[in-house]
């Protein structure tokens, strides 16, 4: 609601207010909430509630540029530097579930919040994992921007079909980022990288802002 501009920038929420939108008990919203100040969408007022702050889309593509460079660091050093076989398996793991959601016949909210939970731990792992402290530093210097966080993804719940594709392309992408770094080709691991990160500006655009409805 906040990125489609439902609730313009400047307005006040509350847990009350959003427990009665949802109508959903507050204990669920008050984690929600917390969520998204840690993404910078929100900002806790001085009394009760919070206030919407500005979302400027040319800001969030120039912030996604600077970490894909950042994450194709990663993986080009964790190409050079070698895969441990402890992180190899989790990826593969990682790599394997989120497969299994996108294969399912669970609801797509469902399916998406497992996409979500391992696409963040994939790339949490490879910047973890990459024996690079700067590449890790600088990342923290942009992390605060709204939705910048390692993994975090935005969904069209209204278009379905469009957003199953991005998700599947999306896993199609972490196999073949794996195999590159598993290869110890650094080049290819860093440039697969840097297109996958940048995955939400460009194939958000792509596959679900310019694809049709379907009858």
């Amino acid at each position: 609601m906040i990125l489609d501009g439902s609730l313009e920038s400047g307005s006040k929420i509350s847990e009350v207010i959003v427990s009665k939108i949802f109508s959903v008990s507050r204990t669920p919203v008050r984690l929600a909430l917390r969520v998204l100040e840690v993404e910078g969408l929100i900002q806790k007022r001085h009394g009760r509630g919070y206030t919407v702050l500005a979302f400027n889309f040319d800001d969030l593509t120039k912030a996604y540029e600077v970490r894909g460079v950042l994450e194709g660091l990663a993986a080009s050093n964790l190409a050079r530097e070698g895969l441990h076989s402890d992180a190899k398996a989790e990826l593969k793991h990682i790599v394997a579930r989120i497969e299994g959601f996108l294969r399912s016949d669970m609801p797509f909210d469902k399916i998406a919040v497992g996409y979500e939970e391992g696409n963040v731990n994939f790339h949490e792992l490879i910047m973890s994992e990459c024996n690079n402290e700067f590449i890790r530093f600088a990342f923290a210097r942009i992390s605060n921007f709204p939705l910048i966080g390692l993994g975090t993804i935005v969904f069209n719940k209204h278009k379905v079909a469009e957003e199953m594709m991005r998700l599947r392309f999306g896993n199609m992408q972490h196999s073949i980022i794996l195999d590159a770094i598993d290869r110890r080709d650094a080049f290819r691991a860093e440039s697969l990288m840097r297109e996958h990160a940048n995955q939400i500006p460009l194939y958000t655009s792509l596959l679900v802002e310019k694809v049709p409805e379907r009858m």
